[in-house]
């Protein structure tokens, strides 16, 4: 099953979100909405930064010339 790079961004951001309740839970805070909310941004940078983007250079240009019909030019 092959995953888009929104898809295991958002996994990231998920973790990150458990990890910083699973900390204010740790520490005994009351207030865990900031550290769920800091988790969150770190996981969705993390995996902004460190997920390559998965598209391909495209080989081919196509246009379509006057009389209607799909011209290619492969590159």
């Amino acid at each position: 099953m092959k995953l888009s790079k929104n898809t295991k961004k958002a996994g990231l951001a998920l973790i990150g979100s458990m990890t910083g309740f699973l900390l204010a839970k740790q520490m005994k805070i009351e207030d865990y909405y900031p550290y769920i909310l800091l988790g969150g941004f770190v996981g969705n940078t993390l995996g902004e930064e460190l997920i390559p983007e998965e598209c391909k250079p495209a080989n081919t240009l196509g246009y379509i010339d006057r009389s209607g019909h799909l011209k290619l030019i492969h590159l």
